[in-house]
């Protein structure tokens, strides 16, 4: 079910919370940590029962894996290490990359692929990056390895099994015995729970709903754009995708701390960066990190004592990989080495440029930057990207609004013209979530803003139009 569903809203989530606090007041942390899995189960085990078959798999698997790297000593503990993931990466290859990586040798143009299509297992790309980052705290010795009922527990846990964000198990498996509340500090998470989750569901039903009836028809209708116009969809996809997938964030964080459990925030209003390096440092944050301590870091010290072009040919290696990482398209593969190079070039301007442009310059560069990467990004083909760029830099008509004029048939401004005038403004004005949800206390204030969020969100919930999340097909 999704988070932004009336079954989730007002079936699952209260049953939920309701059995695991009596769970944990009549038998205690470990009954409330049993309904948490049952749970857990459930959910994932909703969009497609077959889906239990390969996330227990890997949970087994990485569960074994992480036994043998404690138990084993000095090269042995290495190699464990090394094979677990060479299997984690091989599980991921073998649903998202292996027909693209067969399709993309020269000798197979015109062939039948030799395996058929896999549709993957719901969030297999978020809950095997968890368990890479599980072994290699384990091989470094910053976590012991845990008992299976707690493996399963941590990969599993409901709110970001699916799609984030990314736990560790130091930060995650101590708070274990929080299911079900603590007491005296209880109410008040629940409280921040519901806020931020009304925050989250209203960006998501309500603000990216909004901005992708611009977006999509851009994307997919329009013929002959402007560079006006082609600016216009890319940059409301840009807005599109940040409320989607902020708004999951946030629906995810509040619903972990209605149940006692903090998980790490992922979004700190990104669209404000004045540098690409700042940029990642607010976007997909728990992402970011993953990039920096287990992919960046690793492969800068594989080059042996570090400089800054090994600093950058490391980073742009990390970023390409991390690219790939979203699916199987040369375009998620451009996406990366864009931003890649982009961090690159940000991390030496840095260090060695005298000149500091102005605030307002750095912010434009940096937006519009990210609003081209997120053309390859958005676009189903290559091919489709590279018409959107041409149209994008083509100074044939270039503020030309006869498609725009053409999508106002379709297009609503009574209903969507304020969501896309109050994302805009949230988007580069005012608290993010994430200071709301540090500075939470409960007000009227902050109940009248919550009840109203909800409302409007269950309006455009019950009208059908805001569809999956856009991180799912991750």
């Amino acid at each position: 079910m999704l988070f932004n569903s009336f079954s989730y809203i007002l079936l699952f989530l209260p049953a939920v919370l309701i059995i695991v606090a009596v769970a944990k007041r009549r038998g205690g942390p470990i009954a409330a940590q049993v309904a948490i899995l049952i749970a857990s189960i459930i959910f994932y085990a909703w969009f497609r029962w077959t889906n239990l078959v390969f996330l227990a798999a890997s949970v087994l698997a990485n569960w074994y894996l992480a036994k043998r790297i404690a138990g084993a000593k000095d090269e042995t503990r290495k190699r464990w290490l090394q094979a677990g993931l060479i299997a984690n990466i091989a599980y991921l290859c073998t649903f998202k990359y292996v027909n693209f990586l067969l399709g993309s040798l020269p000798f197979m143009h015109g062939h039948e692929h030799l395996i058929p299509d896999l549709e993957f297992p719901l969030g297999i790309s978020f809950f095997t990056l968890t368990q890479i980052m599980y072994l290699v705290d384990c091989y470094e010795r910053v976590v012991k390895p845990s008992s299976l009922f707690d493996h399963a527990t941590f990969v599993s846990f409901f709110p970001y099994v699916i799609s984030g964000p990314l736990a560790t198990v130091k930060r995650t498996r101590k708070q274990f015995r929080n299911f079900g509340g603590t007491p005296g500090a209880y109410a008040p998470m629940i409280a921040r729970g519901i806020y931020l989750f009304s925050l989250g569901l209203f960006k998501k039903t309500v603000c990216a709903t909004a901005f992708s009836q611009i977006a999509d028809y851009g994307f997919n209708n329009a013929v002959h754009r402007s560079s006006l116009e082609t600016f216009i969809y890319s940059a409301t996809y840009c807005f599109q995708l940040y409320f989607d997938f902020s708004g999951y964030s946030d629906m995810a964080i509040g619903t972990a701390d209605m149940l006692g459990i903090t998980i790490p925030r992922n979004f700190d209003a990104p669209l404000r960066s004045k540098s690409i390096i700042e940029y990642w440092r607010r976007w997909h944050v728990s992402l970011s990190s993953f990039i920096t301590t287990y992919l960046y870091t690793p492969i800068l010290r594989s080059f042996g004592k570090a400089s800054l072009p090994k600093a950058m040919l490391a980073t742009f290696l990390a970023m390409t990989i991390a690219g790939l990482w979203h699916g199987p398209s040369w375009n998620f593969v451009i996406f990366g080495v864009l931003h890649g190079v982009a961090l690159a070039l940000n991390s030496a301007w840095t260090k060695k440029s005298p000149i500091r442009l102005p605030g307002w310059f750095s912010w434009l560069l940096t937006f519009c930057f990210v609003d081209i990467a997120f053309i390859f990004f958005r676009s189903p083909t290559l091919a489709a990207a590279m018409q959107m760029l041409h149209d994008l830099f083509s100074v044939h008509h270039a503020l030309s609004t006869s498609n725009l004029t053409a999508m106002r048939a379709n297009f609503s401004w009574p209903i969507f013209g304020p969501p896309i005038a109050v994302g805009v403004a949230t988007a580069f004005f005012g608290e993010s979530s994430e200071q709301m949800a540090q500075e939470f206390t409960p007000t009227w204030k902050t109940t009248i803003l919550s009840g109203a969020a909800l409302t409007v969100a269950a309006v455009f919930m019950n009208s059908q139009i805001s569809a999956t999340f856009i991180y799912f097909k991750f």
